[in-house]
């Protein structure tokens, strides 16, 4: 086989992987690159920066994206090679709509649309109308938007182009959504569906089912919309994409917001949760300002106030990061677009624009530090640090609905201080807290990185969730708690007798198919705390409920 064409064999290879395995498909193009530029194969570098473009863009490396688009773009251009040059183009336009730039983005769109005008490109002309289409849709063009989806996918359904035409249906799907003409986008999303089951492209899948969801949703149809949004979600946590995971358990927070707000607060905190992790900013905004509405409506504007702040946290968050991405984007076209007599002025402006950079970039990392703390003083206790009922709750709800799929052994331990009020009243309410706060420590030294949670749940009372442990582990580690608590040797005065401070433990303990709700769990644990005081304090009480009797310690 002739070398260069073997060569461009390779880089085709890496294109075709670069969606599904980013970074396999920079390092193959990379290494071709290398080679080409050795050999002088200009046409070999052009394609291999290209795809290491396309595999950044996959990688959401954008700046990289545009960097590596933009040489692509000068290659071609010294080869006069339209086709070429239409695909750098449409990159680089993405590039510029994901950073909301949105005439520039259409500005380069159209440029690639009159390369192609005299080829037989259609593949990149097809995808070049679905991006536009993105871009009309998103100032909220709708109109505009359709024409371009609609001659996309003429394109597409012309010439067999399956995995465009299952894009642009969903786009389509989309547009008629926001138009609220309900059946025909579920019908536009049902063909794409169809098509990429054939594909077996799970992400792609599992966001039509969302969406799909979401359609029946609005229908009224709720057990169709919860089975859309479980399979999607189960498809999604197994390839672990969180981000399209978001959007699933944002879904199904709103399906159970009417009839179980616990369930409700779990799917939004457990969505805030990956959010953070992938710095989702849009979608944490999102979910704040739901948070945030919810609590309103109840009336609790404490908390209503605390989502408020952090969803303005993270719109400057989103606004700062915008102008800092525009920065780069312009630092870059700077670099590439002048030379010669130009640089002194280059340098010079490149400097203010690293100062610029520099300073947005320590405005957001000290917005996102004070978003972190707000997010512990709504799920943490103030005083001691540990979860707080909110937070406690939140947990378990989310455990509780896990456990319809697969059951499994759990344990609820209530934990009240023994006369705490005695306690409070011979050295009063500062020493109380200090009191309160050595226990929750010690019980979360007692508790370590066992699987479950440990917080306070008001007062004096403690609860500690334990997940798939045995009945001996549970008993066992509650009489470690009790155990150290009493070992603290805090003592209070009471009528004339010194008392140590001391606590007593209800439980319950089975597996979770034998309760009807998680309300039941906090029901028996706090009879078995109630029995454990009548007996004298300093206590255990803990019921297996497949034995049907309580265990007192």
């Amino acid at each position: 086989m002739d070398f260069t064409l073997e060569l461009m064999n390779k880089i085709e290879e890496a294109r075709k992987i670069a969606i599904k395995h980013p970074s396999l498909a920079f390092e193959m193009s990379k290494e071709a690159y290398d080679i080409a530029r050795m050999h002088e194969l200009r046409q070999g570098e052009a394609y291999a920066l290209f795809v290491m473009a396309l595999a950044c863009r996959s990688m959401t490396k954008l700046n990289d994206c545009y960097n590596y688009a933009y040489d692509a773009f000068k290659k071609y251009e010294m080869m006069d090679d339209p086709t070429g040059l239409a695909a750098a183009l449409n990159l680089i336009g993405i590039v510029y709509y994901y950073n909301a730039m949105y005439e520039a983005a259409i500005e380069h769109f159209l440029k690639a649309l009159h390369l192609l005008k005299e080829t037989d490109d259609y593949i990149t002309l097809s995808r070049l109308y679905n991006n536009m289409g993105e871009v009309y849709r998103e100032v909220g063009n709708l109109d505009d938007a359709l024409i371009s989806y609609s001659k996309g996918l003429d394109l597409s359904e012309k010439y067999n182009y399956t995995t465009n035409m299952a894009v642009i249906l969903e786009n389509i799907g989309e547009v008629y959504f926001l138009k609220a003409d309900y059946s025909y986008s579920f019908e536009c999303y049902k063909k794409s569906y169809d098509i990429l089951v054939k594909a077996k492209d799970v992400t792609a899948l599992a966001e039509v089912e969302n969406r799909m969801g979401k359609i029946y949703f609005i229908q009224q149809q709720y057990d169709k919309a919860r089975a859309c949004y479980n399979h999607a979600l189960a498809q999604l946590e197994e390839i672990e994409n969180k981000y399209f995971t978001i959007d699933v358990l944002i879904n199904m927070a709103e399906l159970e917001k009417i009839e179980n707000e616990e369930l409700f607060l779990s799917y939004l905190i457990k969505a805030i949760e990956y959010g953070e992790e992938i710095n989702a900013r849009k979608k944490l905004s999102q979910i704040y300002k739901m948070i945030n509405q919810f609590y309103e409506k109840k009336g609790d504007f404490e908390l209503a106030l605390e989502f408020y702040k952090r969803f303005h946290m993270v719109e400057q968050e989103i606004e700062t990061a915008v102008v800092s991405q525009k920065l780069e984007i312009i630092k870059i076209e700077l670099s590439k677009l002048l030379g010669g007599e130009e640089v002194e002025k280059i340098v010079k402006l490149n400097k203010q624009l690293e100062q610029e950079i520099a300073h947005q970039n320590k405005l957001l990392e000290g917005m996102e530090k004070a978003n972190r703390n707000l997010r512990l003083e709504v799920l943490s206790d103030e005083l001691t640090n540990i979860p707080n009922r909110r937070g406690v709750k939140s947990h378990l709800a989310l455990a509780w609905k896990q456990s319809e799929e697969k059951p499994f052994n759990a344990a609820l331990l209530m934990i009240d201080i023994d006369y705490f009020k005695r306690y409070n009243d011979y050295y009063g309410h500062l020493e109380g807290d200090v009191c309160i706060k050595r226990i929750a420590d010690t019980l979360k030294s007692v508790f370590g990185n066992r699987n479950g949670i440990i917080g306070r749940y008001g007062g004096e009372e403690y609860v500690c969730f334990i997940k798939d442990s045995e009945f001996k582990d549970v008993l066992e580690l509650s009489e470690f708690i009790r155990s150290a608590v009493e070992k603290l040797d805090m003592k209070y005065l009471w009528d004339e007798t010194w008392y140590p401070i001391t606590i007593s433990i209800g439980g319950i303990y089975g597996c979770s198919s034998h309760f009807d709700n998680m309300t039941d769990l906090f029901s028996i644990a706090d009879e078995e705390l109630y029995k454990a005081k009548n007996e004298g304090r300093n206590k255990i009480f803990l019921r297996d409920i497949n034995m049907k009797e309580a265990f007192i310690k």
